[in-house]
């Protein structure tokens, strides 16, 4: 009996052990994130990190508090479960990457956005802060700079996931918190930049939800990791700086309005 409560408890501490190293896996570690080996001047300049592929587009808020339709792309890290966007936010380019378990909170979070929408469910008194978390977190990886094609910080915020509503329109939300500047650690911030990120919205339209969670499937990115011909890809840096014409693009009150009246009280919140 003894020898068996023994061995019983040394199963259990290994097994116990393995899932400890399990969690703490980082999905954004080094060895993760670059499979492909790059070459010294990539490094160096901090390019080739990813294929820039499909063009999106994501709204933002100005300094002004206006909302403004930036154009962007969607990106792959190749050899990878890492999928997002990249794009200029205010003078910042930045490059939100998700590994697999972070793309399924993701989508699961606009899967619940899309369910509230249509059933009305979402709550224009709820604070955004509450709301802007409602639907989960994950972490994530960006990748940030002056320069589009040449981003020479990374860092690893939290992201959550719900929604934001804006002059009475309800837009989904990714929002990353502040976060540590990996590449400046152990740096002086006086000397080398800020030692720390900025918070960030992304806002996204049904539309702009609905590309984004077909970008980041799993079935999109397995193909990618399957099929992409992974041939060297020109960026085109100057037109992702550019932005939308939102007359044109995205009416916004086209979007919302209709379901979503001033004069509605949306007060229940599905959990």
């Amino acid at each position: 009996m003894k020898k068996t409560l023994l061995l019983f408890a040394a199963l259990f501490f290994v097994s116990g052990a393995c899932f400890s190293r399990q969690k703490k896996e980082d999905p954004y570690s080094d060895k993760k994130l670059h499979p492909i080996e790059r070459t010294g001047l990539q490094k160096f300049l901090g390019t080739n990190r990813y294929d820039v592929l499909e063009e999106c587009s994501v709204f933002v808020k100005t300094l002004t508090g206006s909302m403004k339709a930036k154009k962007g792309s969607f990106i792959y890290r190749r050899g990878t479960d890492i999928a997002g966007f990249r794009l200029y936010y205010d003078t910042t380019a930045y490059a939100l990457q998700m590994a697999k378990e972070a793309r399924e909170t993701c989508i699961a979070a606009i899967d619940r956005y899309f369910s509230d929408f249509e059933s009305k469910s979402l709550n224009r008194s709820l604070s955004a802060k509450k709301s802007r978390r409602l639907y989960g977190q994950a972490g994530a990886y960006i990748d940030y700079g002056v320069a589009i094609d040449m981003m020479n910080y990374k860092a690893k915020p939290n992201a959550t996931f719900g929604y934001v509503f804006v002059k009475g329109n309800p837009y989904f939300v990714i929002h990353l918190d502040k976060a540590k500047n990996l590449t400046l650690e152990g740096k002086s911030s006086s000397d080398y930049g800020n030692l720390e990120t900025i918070v960030v919205n992304f806002y996204f339209t049904r539309k702009q939800a609905q590309a984004l969670k077909d970008f980041i499937s799993n079935q999109n990115v397995n193909e990618l990791m399957a099929n992409y011909d992974y041939k060297e890809i020109e960026a085109d840096a100057q037109n992702d700086a550019d932005e939308y014409n939102e007359q044109e693009e995205y009416n916004e009150a086209g979007d919302f309005e209709e379901d979503y009246e001033e004069r509605d009280d949306f007060t229940k919140i599905k959990m």
